[in-house]
């Protein structure tokens, strides 16, 4: 009986840990949501606001354990001006728009483009690179924040507690949700979360997660996960105007302007945008050239293998790309990588494909960055890369058909003709 008792005892505590000022009374299921209700609307409606945050994640399974952290920083302020930033595990990254440019600045790759700001289509798809999530979920968090209730059929409000928070104690409101809590319960899996609320400015504190969900895994079924999700609300100033200098980019010594960030698909290094290094490429026969020697002209250079599946299967339409632009100013050549210098060079003469091929020992792949292949990069006259992925056929000839009027008939691959019906 002792054990037993000591064991309810040791649930409490554990409860009480992370729900400190927990009482064993009930509030009106509405009470709860009523403070939820009028936080979010107090967000909802603010003309501007100023939120910086902590976000700490411990996920765990039975054989794993991922902890993650998280810093936001989001600003708005009338005029389309804002501050997005956003630090996690996978990039830094920042949007900044002064109501005429929008910058984007990826820290880890030191680069950043300017854009002239343009009403924002909700209903056009985007594709977030990975770097940027964290701004992503920095430029959502005031409507996290103004949403919490939407959800809701009830919440329940605790006592009064005191909050730790920057070396400071701050009087709060606490309320506690939970899965049932929602209007529409998951199906499966369960959470419980404690807001903490500010009495004198009614903003949000701290927000205490713990889930019990699940990991779907492709070919092996869903692995239960228990996550533990601590966020911190350690700056939040709604209606006073933030800082001028928030709404203005100033880049780095070391960051480089580029008209566009690489395709979220590529994997590896992407030159699109940039200057296109120096490269002396060597053919199978012990000639060099130099890509400078072209300039004036624009060149696409195919980086391929014979040992690459998809480099060889993509041949055929390269080829006929190849007949299409020959003759209208376009260099076309490819470097392979393979292991001997005329292992390349022989497997393309064998199945007639005409353009110039070149053999790289390391250095032409240590000056471009390591992406894998196939790769395609097109150079316009002046040695910018306009184009650096996968042969992707109508995304090529879209980019080839921007060079010039004589390219014009490229913008689309050529249709097959159809079959006909032997009579």
């Amino acid at each position: 009986m002792r054990r037993s008792v000591m064991r309810r005892f040791s649930i409490l505590a554990a409860i009480a840990t992370l729900f400190p000022t927990v009482s064993f009374g009930q509030s009106s299921p509405s009470e709860g949501l009523d403070l939820l209700t009028q936080v979010g609307k107090k967000y909802a409606d603010a003309k501007s606001y100023y939120v910086e945050s902590t976000k700490e994640k411990s996920s765990s399974g039975e054989f794993s354990r991922i902890w993650r952290k998280t810093l936001l920083i989001a600003a708005e302020a009338p005029g389309g001006r804002y501050h997005y930033e956003g630090k996690f595990d996978f990039g830094s990254a920042m949007r900044i728009a002064d109501g005429q440019t929008v910058w984007t600045y990826q820290e880890n790759d030191h680069r950043y483009t300017a854009k002239p700001e343009v009403p924002d289509d909700s209903n056009a798809p985007k594709i977030i690179r990975i770097s940027e999530n964290a701004v992503f979920e920095a430029e959502h968090l005031r409507q996290q924040l103004s949403t919490m209730a939407d959800s809701l059929k009830s919440a329940e409000l605790l006592p009064d507690a005191t909050l730790r928070l920057e070396g400071h104690d701050v009087a709060c409101n606490v309320v506690r949700v939970r899965s049932s809590d929602q209007k529409r319960p998951p199906a499966r899996g369960s959470f419980e979360k404690a807001i903490w609320i500010e009495k004198k400015n009614q903003v949000v504190l701290k927000i205490s997660d713990q889930e019990q969900t699940y990991m779907s895994v492709p070919g092996g079924g869903d692995v239960p996960i228990s996550e533990e999700i601590t966020t911190l609300y350690t700056n939040t100033t709604l209606d006073a105007p933030p800082r001028d200098d928030l709404f203005h980019f100033v880049p780095p010594a070391d960051a480089k302007l580029v008209a566009e960030f690489p395709d979220p698909a590529q994997v590896g290094s992407s030159l699109a945008g940039e200057q296109l290094p120096s490269l002396k490429l060597k053919s199978s026969d012990g000639k060099v050239v130099a890509v400078e020697s072209f300039r004036g002209k624009p060149v696409l250079i195919d980086v391929w293998a014979t040992w690459c599946a998809p480099c060889v299967s993509g041949m055929p339409k390269l080829a006929k790309l190849y007949d299409e632009i020959k003759n209208k100013g376009l260099v076309f050549l490819s470097v392979d990588l393979d292991e001997e210098a005329s292992t390349g060079t022989d497997f393309l003469n064998k199945r007639g494909y005409g353009w110039a091929n070149f053999h790289d020992e390391g250095e032409v792949e240590k000056l471009i960055g390591p992406a894998g292949v196939p790769r395609v990069l097109l150079m316009d006259d002046h040695g910018r890369v306009l184009y650096d992925g996968r042969a992707d056929e109508d995304k090529l000839r879209t980019e080839i058909a921007k060079l010039g009027p004589q390219y014009a008939s490229l913008r689309t691959s050529p249709q097959e003709a159809p079959c006909a019906i032997p009579k």
